[in-house]
């Protein structure tokens, strides 16, 4: 073994000298350095306790990071893990046999935390529409009519915004007993009355049409 500084086998110091010969008491930590008494390392009561490989945790840690970050909800998850990656790569990095693994961690840790951003706005995002979905606000709405035209079962009838900005609306409409249909009706003005209709094919069918909730915008445009 060559004289040098190498990491304290110890585990007590960052560092400790070898002389060439055998350890020394000559020790580093962080930058300062000072003399200790000469370890006796022919017995196992000095465990290595800073495993270089514990770089690979950084880097685990941030590559799980950068997956999950961008996902609405789990994005919080990713926040930890990001966390996680970078202080341990930055405590990590000092050591020569665990900086590589330590530095992607820190990497990926960071680009983990910009995604955990990422996913949530999107939680917030998506929130919103689900909490528009589910109030669609004051409204008056009503059928004015139900039947049979060419084989072809058509409801027709009015929608008025009631609130004080524009509002979009899906109506649901049951055209008998198993069959129910959605009415969209987007950007109602204030106190604008809008008329709707709905088309299906229930030929034979014994008509029942009625409301049976009226609910706001379908998150994201998405088919129930």
């Amino acid at each position: 073994m060559q004289a040098g500084w190498y990491p304290d086998p110890t585990g007590d110091h960052e560092f400790r000298y070898h002389n060439g010969a055998g350890w020394t008491g000559d020790v580093a930590t962080n930058g300062v350095r000072q003399v200790t008494p000469v370890p006796d390392l022919s017995t196992p009561r000095f465990p290595q306790r800073r495993d270089p490989r514990s770089g690979t945790v950084a880097m685990v840690f941030g590559i799980l990071s950068m997956t999950i970050g961008w996902i609405p909800f789990v994005c919080f998850v990713a926040v930890f893990f990001a966390l996680v990656a970078i202080v341990v790569g930055v405590r990590r990095r000092r050591f020569e046999s665990a900086r590589g693994a330590a530095v992607v961690g820190i990497v990926t840790g960071v680009v983990g935390l910009a995604l955990s951003l990422v996913g949530v706005w999107l939680s917030v995002v998506l929130i919103r529409a689900v909490a528009e979905f589910e109030d669609p606000g004051p409204h008056e709405v009503e059928l004015t009519a139900c039947e049979d035209v060419d084989g072809t079962t058509r409801a027709t009838g009015e929608i008025v915004n009631l609130d004080d900005g524009d509002r979009s609306y899906t109506i649901v409409i049951r055209l008998d007993e198993e069959t129910t249909v959605d009415a969209v009706v987007d950007d109602v003005s204030p106190d604008e009355r809008r008329p709707f209709s709905v088309d299906e094919d229930l030929r034979f069918a014994e008509l029942d049409c009625s409301i049976v909730e009226v609910n706001g915008p379908r998150p994201f445009g998405l088919e129930p």
